[in-house]
């Protein structure tokens, strides 16, 4: 039987310490990994909000009077935003008439999410309905 000495039992003091710099080298990936993931779920959801928001608006347009659309009218919907999408939000419908009998909505609704001004833009052509031409 050979007799133990102490190079023969338990870790050393080396090994512990790679052991828990590596140990600690992932902890902190993964942790990134959340907060990244936390990041992206937030983004996701302004954005999805704003354009719910924006397709709203064109179909309110579009089930409004034809000649309340008027060429050249900037109609502001901003207070119909949802109060979910950050402070600083817009929204701003621009109506042009690229030929007779036809208009073009361009909704736009802007908002802040730390990283920047973001936005989303939707675009609708709106014409008479039911009159022969």
């Amino acid at each position: 039987m050979k007799p133990h000495g102490p190079r023969d039992s338990g870790f050393t003091l080396v090994e512990l310490l790679i052991t828990i710099s590596v140990i600690g080298i992932i902890s902190a990936g993964i942790t990134s990994l959340f907060m990244t993931i936390q990041r992206v779920q937030v983004q996701t959801s302004y954005l999805e909000s704003a354009t719910r928001a924006a397709e709203r608006e064109v179909e309110s347009l579009r089930n409004n009077n034809y000649n309340s659309l008027i060429p050249g009218q900037d109609i502001n919907f901003t207070s119909s935003l949802p109060t979910t999408l950050p402070a600083s939000r817009s929204g701003i419908v621009k109506v042009t008439e690229p030929v007779s009998g036809l208009r073009r909505v361009d909704v736009s609704v802007t908002y802040n999410d730390g990283g920047g001004n973001r936005s989303v833009k939707l675009s609708s052509l709106i014409g008479v309905i039911g009159i022969a031409q």
